[in-house]
């Protein structure tokens, strides 16, 4: 019995509760630069306003 209460003084209290965390995992597939991002989404803007001035909606 002492056993048992070793293996649960030992387990987190949000293990317990059934809440997994997610983010402890640092298994990420690829970066981007926030730079590149800022950049990538001016230029799409100015496309879709250029392309607004070009084709007018109906």
């Amino acid at each position: 019995m002492p056993s048992s209460k070793k293996k649960k003084e030992n387990v987190p209290l949000v293990s317990m509760a059934g809440l997994i965390r997610y983010y402890d995992e640092d298994t990420e597939k690829f970066k981007i630069d926030p730079k590149v991002v800022f950049i990538g989404s001016i230029i799409l803007i100015a496309v879709i306003i250029a392309i607004s001035k070009i084709i007018p909606p109906p």
